[in-house]
């Protein structure tokens, strides 16, 4: 089951906003402090971040800290897309437990913080919540490894998705030169044609990484946590790197 366009950016805007806030969280957090002012640093860095997409048909309004509780409050402006991520709800609900309990995010779980997720329309007549604790993580399926036959079948499915896919993209400052699949692994190679733009990836490492890994733990997640890799890079015209990512199983 192909996820929610709208589930997806969630974990997206989701993905961006935990990633800068862990950055941050870590260099200003101490062992010492309570799960109450962990709670508070990651809320401000959030919104400090200022991550607002407004018009968006789910776009992020706010993070907020109450006791141990982070809430992420996102507006749901076409109430089409609310509906439509009610009705996959337990799927939206599995992909970002997995996201939150990835190895490199359940720290802050671990250390008691607790995340709601809250998509609400405008006027506030519908809602759906998503909550996510420690425990949450316990009850997580967890895939097996697959054969090296099963990932080289897998690499193939998702180059070539990928491929699709970026034909649809209107964007085209950062454009697909090619996707490969070899042995489990899935090689995308992209050009940014402007030196800005990709000054501006640099500068925002962190933030892109988090974006991207959203965005394929999402479409790609069973394939991933079955041992599928995914090696993004972006590189100028002339070949120089701009970002290069691996994705894998510990990155969902």
């Amino acid at each position: 089951m192909t996820p929610s366009p709208f589930a997806t950016q969630i974990l997206v805007f989701s993905a961006l906003m935990v990633g800068a806030a862990g950055g941050a969280a870590s260099q200003t957090a101490t062992k010492q402090e309570t799960p109450v002012e962990l709670a508070k640093v990651i809320a401000r860095t959030i919104n400090d971040n200022k991550l607002k997409a407004p018009g968006a048909e789910i776009a992020f309004e706010s993070a907020t800290s109450h006791e141990n509780v982070v809430e992420l409050r996102f507006v749901a402006n076409d109430a089409a897309a609310l509906l439509n991520l009610k009705s996959g709800a337990d799927q939206t609900r599995l992909i970002h437990a997995t996201f939150y309990c990835n190895e490199s995010r359940i720290t802050y779980l671990k250390r008691g913080i607790v995340i709601h997720e809250l998509i609400a329309t405008l006027q506030n007549s519908d809602r759906i919540e998503f909550t996510f604790d420690l425990s949450t993580c316990d009850s997580l399926p967890k895939p097996k490894l697959a054969d090296p036959s099963a990932l080289a079948e897998f690499a193939v499915t998702v180059a070539k998705a990928e491929h699709d896919n970026a034909k649809k993209r209107p964007d085209l400052s950062v454009r697909l030169v090619e996707v490969t699949s070899h042995q489990g692994v899935v090689d995308e190679h992209s050009i940014v044609l402007d030196a800005a733009i990709a000054a501006r990836l640099q500068a925002n490492r962190r933030q892109y990484g988090a974006i991207l890994a959203g965005f394929f733990c999402t479409r790609y997640r069973m394939f991933i946590l079955q041992g599928l890799t995914i090696h993004y890079f972006v590189s100028l015209p002339d070949g120089s790197e701009v970002i290069d990512f691996t994705f894998g199983s510990s990155s969902c």
